[in-house]
């Protein structure tokens, strides 16, 4: 590890952090459909979470943070050496197992909800589960997010790996994960109003909210049953 590093300069690195544009104005505008009334009214939540191999220190400093619900990302402990303290240790990393852990502590609430005993080996039926699979949007870039890939796309949800605008290179690379079935959809790392990856995921997101409400009213249009002397 690097002498002199310490949290202090993490947090100032993090405050430092440039995203792609528009991310962290996706990141509010997700967080502002749980105004809307119709959501609302049925008791749904829309929350951002961050599971990332980066260093978690930085982006709990950084300008995405305050919209985010939990983020899991790497962790260093600090270590002494000629007299000096800084960080040298890792306590926790992410990679592709970990990432996936991550999200099933997510599916059952691990970590989320104060005061519960559960942990990611706890028995849940997938009903009863705080956020299920089907309803999770997994945006990413990168082959170390191909096992949450997998697992979100197998559960039912919805898959999106990204690409910087004008990387040949990186496009070539999502562009395989598509054909290979990995995701269900690529776009370019641009985060505006307007652009396709926002089109795309609040689509998603708005789909899913949407049979989730159509479901809750089923259950009321049943049929009455015969009623039965007791």
């Amino acid at each position: 590890m690097c002498e002199g590093l310490n949290n202090d300069l993490l947090v100032r690195f993090g405050k430092e952090i440039e995203f792609y544009e528009g991310a962290v104005d996706l990141f509010t505008a997700v967080n502002k459909l749980n105004d809307e009334p119709q959501y609302r009214d049925a008791g749904i939540t829309f929350e951002n979470y961050i599971v990332s191999t980066g260093l978690k220190r930085m982006i709990l400093s950084s300008a995405i943070f305050p919209h985010v619900k939990r983020v899991w990302g790497a962790e260093l402990v600090a270590v002494e050496e000629n007299g000096l303290r800084h960080l040298g240790k890792i306590a926790y990393s992410l990679d592709n197992t970990s990432k996936t852990k991550a999200i099933f502590e997510i599916n059952k609430g691990v970590g989320v909800v104060e005061g519960a005993s559960i942990d990611v080996n706890s028995k849940i039926p997938e009903s009863e589960r705080r956020v299920r699979f089907r309803n999770m949007v997994y945006v990413a870039d990168g082959p170390s997010d191909v096992p949450a890939f997998s697992l979100i796309n197998e559960k039912g949800g919805a898959t999106l790996a990204v690409y910087p605008k004008g990387s040949n290179e990186a496009f070539v690379q999502v562009d395989k994960l598509r054909r290979d079935d990995r995701v269900q959809m690529i776009a370019e790392a641009d985060y505006r109003e307007d652009s396709t990856a926002v089109l795309w995921i609040m689509r998603r997101l708005e789909e899913r909210a949407q049979a989730i409400i159509e479901e809750k009213n089923r259950i009321y249009q049943q049929p009455a049953g015969t009623p039965r002397h007791l």
